[in-house]
């Protein structure tokens, strides 16, 4: 990949065992604070990390907007979006709950697009990345 534009920050990882690179991290207590992931499609997400951090209240760089690389649940095609797939931050395709047809009530917080395929666990692709929600309604 070439040079792209991007947004990352750091913000102080407060989990006790830190962070992985290439992780998922949601929006922690405190302004400046993020921690890992409460459950998969967990909302907040603030960016993907960076670097590894291995010690809590330390500070982790984390890709707000624009192309990362990312660690995969699972098989994720090229264009697929992606989401929070667990509780140590690696993506899965959203793409069944993106385009899913209207009478099923759902929201689903996408945090970007593959730019790369996934084939299996622990597979570290590009992905732009850019959080959004959406909800279809039942009617």
């Amino acid at each position: 990949m070439g040079p792209a534009s991007v947004l990352d920050q750091t913000f102080k990882i407060t989990d006790l065992a830190g962070v992985l690179q290439y992780r998922a991290v949601i929006q922690g207590t405190n302004a400046g604070e993020c921690k890992k992931p409460t459950a998969a499609n967990d909302p907040g997400c603030l960016g993907i990390t960076q670097e590894a951090q291995a010690n809590q209240y330390k500070g982790v760089a984390v890709r707000m907007l624009g192309v990362s690389r990312v660690t995969a649940a699972g098989v994720i095609a090229v264009g697929a979006h992606i989401r929070i797939a667990d509780t140590a931050g690696k993506v899965e395709s959203a793409e069944a709950d993106v385009i899913v047809a209207p009478g099923t009530a759902k929201v689903n917080y996408p945090i970007g697009v593959a730019l790369s395929a996934a084939a299996l666990d622990n597979d570290v692709i590009f992905a732009f990345i850019f959080p959004f929600v959406v909800k279809t309604a039942v009617t």
